[in-house]
């Protein structure tokens, strides 16, 4: 009996502990956002990424700090296809990234900075 009450109690204590996310498949690799309105192309390595819209050609480079296994500091450095005076007020401007959910491919991110507050699903390709 106190054996099958040791199990119980155990098999309570596993299933209140939150999952492990296991963000590290999206250090880096190619990626999508889910939503259709969004047909940018990221390419991501562990210290850049480079965020490119199909149509327009637009080109946004920005370097990565990972501040953890699941956060990460986007900072622009430079945008293409577009005219100097659209791109110099987001040169340098910080975007703090939170993947709050992580399941095979997919993640469930935030993104957060002076101009945007969003939650968005990225799609690992590779």
């Amino acid at each position: 009996m106190k054996e099958l009450v040791s199990i119980l109690i155990f098999s309570l204590s596993l299933s209140c502990f939150s999952q492990i996310k296991n963000c590290s498949q999206f250090k880096t690799g190619e990626f999508v956002y889910a939503d259709k309105q969004r047909p940018e192309k990221i390419v991501r390595t562990l210290t850049s990424q480079i965020e490119t819209h199909p149509e327009t050609g637009l080109e946004i480079h920005a370097s990565i700090e990972w501040t953890s296994d699941c956060s990460y500091v986007l900072r622009y450095e430079k945008i293409l296809n577009v005219t100097e005076d659209t791109a110099a007020p987001y040169i340098g401007q910080k975007v703090y990234v939170q993947m709050l959910k992580v399941k095979k491919n997919k993640a469930l991110i935030k993104a957060q900075s002076r101009r945007i507050d969003l939650e968005l699903k990225l799609i690992k390709l590779n």
